[in-house]
């Protein structure tokens, strides 16, 4: 699973894209890269694009473990996921979500990157 990780100083917002098939070790490494990118700029907005990502395999325990460990970040953030384009990933990402927000963290799912950049710049 290739993912990239960037801080548009712009719009202070931290980017985050993965792709292709789910892999644990990859969602924990560009985990750990976006939040110190977030500490290291005084940024709170991150944007997690996963439109290419495939999560059809990845487990339910797995989604609910990952959104915990999201949402023990120490960091105030607002998470904007934007929606793999497969329905199952798609329910996968939106569960995570909703882990991440019963856990206290400001999350919001989104089709496109232009909605979540709204959402994340206030303009909602």
């Amino acid at each position: 699973m290739p993912y990239a990780v960037s801080f548009d100083d712009k719009d202070g917002i931290v980017y985050v894209t993965i792709s292709g098939p789910a892999v644990k070790d990859d969602h924990y490494a560009a985990r750990d890269k976006a939040f110190q990118l977030c500490q290291d700029n005084a940024c709170s907005r991150l944007l997690v694009d996963l439109r290419d990502l495939d999560a059809k395999a990845y487990s339910i325990m797995g989604c609910f473990t990952f959104g915990e460990a999201l949402a023990k970040s120490p960091l105030h953030l607002l998470i904007a996921h934007v929606l793999p384009v497969d329905a199952k990933s798609a329910a996968h990402v939106i569960f995570t979500s909703t882990i991440e927000a019963n856990r206290g963290k400001s999350t919001g799912e989104f089709k496109t990157i232009e909605e979540a950049i709204q959402w994340l710049l206030g303009n909602r």
